[in-house]
């Protein structure tokens, strides 16, 4: 390999990392953030009838 192979090799080389580095920057620039809401667990309300708590009592004992 002489001297103008090993230029234009060394050449070809970089052009295609300068390319990639575009490509990558552009790429970061331009892919849309993932913007994730974080929503708080709705709270459910439940009531409790008395005669069923009177009712495990009863079982209880």
């Amino acid at each position: 390999m002489n001297k103008k192979e090993l230029m234009l090799l060394s050449i070809g080389i970089f052009l295609t990392v300068v390319a990639w580095l575009i490509a990558d920057i552009y790429h970061a620039a331009t892919v849309e953030q993932v913007k994730a809401k974080e929503e708080i667990p709705a709270i459910k309300k439940y009531d409790l009838s008395k005669d069923i708590l009177q009712i495990l009592k009863e079982k209880t004992e």
